[in-house]
């Protein structure tokens, strides 16, 4: 097959192949007319029997109007014989992308096992998660026009350019068709109006939209020191606040007052969960001096509850000289900078005294147990909420977590994470670390980045190989422009044989065709980088590269529920605005 795309030419000598098959095609055309012509003038009662003593007599009728009629019905028997074959293959011609003809040098048919949907239906009934679906769609093989899904204990990471269809192609058909709890995240309305209509008829929704992407209020609210119930859960949610700061916030990081804050704000936030007060209460004992009237100590609070240890940390902070006691207190201040914003406050605190507010509580226990939706909406960069939005997807993470230990190591109804945007909007520095063992507990990760880099900022370079490399999935698209990546992938998907022939004439006008048989890469990177919307290509477990077709949501056939959605919450934006 003669490569298509424009940077690849033809082997010297190719073009002899296509002389050779346009001379057989006219053979063949020509020998099809005389069978056609003797058929007819034979069912006319004017030939001679076989087609070639029909030729080889000279004289006698030939033709005949019936004859004539004999033609038509066999022009019209040889149309309809051909007509199916003729529009498949326009079709498919028609169809095809410069990508599509290197799908066979891929993959084959075994490197599908597994993620076909027999396979993940098998594997769903077997998990008893069917009531969740048949598994997470991915797209649908070009080599074989196979759909594929990822099972449900497979983790996934896609890496897709801005309008690469991320989106539309993936997030939306993923969140849809699954029927368990799902969270997703985004910095976009996007996902979030194109899903809710659907997810509203799988269980109930919760919107948390502290910078008002969707203009939804705070008709309930989240406690976050409900996900404090040991020391080491406080520890890890002062890493994902400090992970959340921005690169100005961390440029003059000190390593002293770093540990030191992180250790204060975690001994504070495991006082104010044990004494039952609000977030709120953190600023009060975070003045670098002892609680003012009104204001219960903490040291007293840890004392009663058995933490004597950090009780004395406390006193020993509190007696540092004035330099070193503001720097520790300023440091620990900076991981609740969201706490200065009412309307972050709204969200993950009680109204007035509490007892008044008559909001639901979320609760991520409950969550993890039922087939409802959270979506978390947040911006990047300064004063954005995804401080929040961590939070909330550690703490249901961690429910997720506790009812697996409960059910035997799993959870009864996968729990799915659509993280799209996760670099951007929840810095979650345990995030690499859980891709290795989340999905045998039935807890599906699928984290959607723009761009490797993406990944490196907000884990590392270190943490997001991690990632890479404990990943199920990983499927990258269109839009990519990292060389170094652009290379990586290109050995991964690896190499095709290609045939060479050589023409060389000699000075008597002698002719001679040599073969000679050579590796090239099936993808470069300018060919990767140059992926097609609409095109993908997935590196399973165990399985060579493949190349996927990805769908949009308007080809399901629910896709008109999810047009309606996104016309519906448009609208009532618009509404409230």
């Amino acid at each position: 097959m003669v490569d298509s795309r424009p940077n690849k030419q033809a082997a010297p000598g190719g073009g002899d192949a296509a002389l050779v098959l346009g001379i057989v095609l006219l053979l063949l055309g020509g020998l099809v007319l005389v069978v056609l012509t003797w058929g007819a003038a034979a069912i006319a009662g004017l030939g001679y029997g076989s087609p070639r003593g029909w030729l080889q007599h000279p004289t006698g009728p030939r033709w005949s109007g019936t004859a004539t009629v004999a033609a038509g019905c066999e022009a019209v028997l040889l149309a309809g014989l051909l007509a199916p074959a003729v529009w498949v293959v326009l079709r498919s011609r028609r169809s095809r992308v410069w990508t599509d003809p290197l799908a066979r040098y891929m993959s084959s048919r075994r490197d599908l096992a597994g993620m076909t949907e027999a396979d993940a239906r098998q594997d769903a009934a077997r998990k008893g998660a069917l009531s969740a679906g048949v598994g997470v769609p991915l797209g649908r093989s070009v080599a074989f026009h196979v759909a594929l899904f990822g099972t449900y204990e497979w983790s996934q990471i896609w890496i897709i350019g801005t309008r690469g269809g991320k989106t539309r192609r993936i997030a939306v058909r993923q969140l849809v068709t699954h029927g368990g709890p799902a969270i997703s995240t985004s910095n976009k309305r996007d996902l979030h109006d194109l899903t809710r209509g659907p997810r509203s008829e799988v269980g109930h929704v919760w919107v948390n939209d502290p910078q008002e992407i969707v203009r939804e209020p705070a008709v309930w609210w989240w406690n976050p020191l409900t996900f404090i119930t040991t020391v080491e859960r406080a520890e890890k949610l002062v890493a994902l606040w400090a992970a959340s700061r921005t690169s100005e916030d961390t440029s003059g990081v000190d390593p002293y007052f770093e540990p030191e804050g992180r250790s204060l704000a975690a001994t504070l936030l495991v006082a104010a969960a044990r004494g039952g007060e609000s977030i709120t209460r953190l600023p009060d004992w975070l003045t670098g001096d002892e609680p003012g009237p009104g204001v219960p100590d903490p040291r007293e609070i840890l004392r009663a509850h058995g933490f004597a240890m950090m009780a004395k940390d406390l006193d020993k902070l509190l007696r540092l000289d004035k330099g070193q006691r503001d720097g520790v207190y300023g440091t620990a201040m900076s991981f609740f900078r969201f706490l200065r914003d009412p309307r972050y406050v709204d969200w993950i605190a009680p109204r007035g005294a509490g007892v008044l507010d008559g909001r639901p509580q979320f609760d991520p226990a409950a969550f993890v147990r039922s087939t409802d939706t959270l979506y978390l909406l947040s911006k990047e960069g300064p004063g954005s909420a995804r401080a929040l939005t961590g939070a909330l997807v550690a703490a249901v993470f961690a429910a997720a977590e506790d009812l697996s230990e409960q059910s035997g190591g799993r959870c009864p109804v996968p729990v799915l994470f659509e993280l799209d945007e996760a670099a951007n909007v929840c810095r979650w520095p345990e995030l690499p670390a859980l891709y290795s063992h989340a999905g045998g507990r039935g807890i599906i990760l699928v984290t959607i980045l723009q761009s490797a880099a993406q990944g490196e900022e907000a884990w590392g370079r270190m943490g997001f190989t991690k990632m890479w490399s404990a990943t199920n999935i990983l499927s990258v698209g269109r839009g990519l422009n990292d060389a170094d990546n652009l290379a990586d992938l290109s050995r991964l998907v690896g190499d095709r044989q290609v045939r060479d022939r050589s023409l060389s004439t000699g000075t008597r006008g002698h002719r001679t065709v040599g073969t000679q048989i050579r590796d090239e890469r099936i993808f470069t990177e300018a060919d990767l980088r140059a992926l097609p919307n609409g095109r993908a290509i997935v590196f399973a477990s165990g399985a060579r590269a493949i190349l996927l077709e990805t769908i949009d949501f308007t080809d399901e056939p629910w896709g008109w529920k999810a047009t309606a959605s996104q016309q519906h919450y448009a609208a009532a934006v618009t509404e409230r605005v």
